[in-house]
């Protein structure tokens, strides 16, 4: 019980400093802030992340944990190796528009002073490597012409990134369904090339 809520205050912590951090910016963010305005004691939130650059680390890391469960969740069980590709960019999509206020963090540079430790970014590689192995998988189905997963996948994730990133932007036209017939049309395209 008492692990369960240690999880619970730690997810709490991480998704309010990445709205402070989203709406105010850095100079906002500091665990004397977070501790107030999530109603926890200042002691609790050093002790958890020891500074603000241990905050940011644990931030970023359970953006892309959640990104990583998001896609892992979404190909379970997929046989047909193009589905579980198309499958894993529909869930990039939904994991970036449920944690918005971590996205930037994870792939910007919203705390300039904020560099990702070895950890943190073996987390954030282990989410990436679900894409490859699954251009891979697709490559050795016969499904897309062989060639280099590695920049296949670069690619694919290029597109995919940016139409998250226009969407979280506001810059993509239309209601919700406009925006998502949109990021579909983009997933289509950014594979035909690599059709055989």
């Amino acid at each position: 019980m008492a692990a369960v809520k240690t999880e619970d205050l730690a997810a709490r912590l991480v998704d309010e400093a990445g709205r402070i951090l989203s709406a105010e910016g850095a100079a906002a963010l500091s665990l004397r802030r977070l501790a107030a305005a999530t109603g926890t004691s200042t002691m609790a939130v050093y002790t958890r992340f020891g500074d603000k650059q241990g905050l940011l680390a644990a931030m970023y890391r359970a953006g892309f944990e959640r990104l990583g469960a998001a896609m892992s969740v979404a190909v379970d069980g997929v046989e047909d190796p193009l589905s579980a590709l198309a499958e894993l960019g529909l869930a990039y999509r939904r994991a970036a528009l449920a944690n918005p206020h971590l996205y930037d963090l994870m792939f910007g540079r919203p705390v300039a002073a904020f560099e990702p430790d070895p950890d943190a970014k073996q987390v954030a590689e282990s989410a990436y490597r679900p894409l490859v192995d699954a251009v891979r998988r697709c490559m050795d189905s016969g499904a897309m012409v062989v060639g280099d997963a590695e920049r296949v996948a670069s690619y694919l994730w290029a597109v995919t990134h940016g139409m998250v990133s226009l969407d979280l932007a506001g810059q993509l036209r239309g209601d919700a369904a406009a925006r998502d017939a949109a990021y579909t049309d983009a997933l289509v395209f950014s594979s035909l090339p690599f059709l055989p």
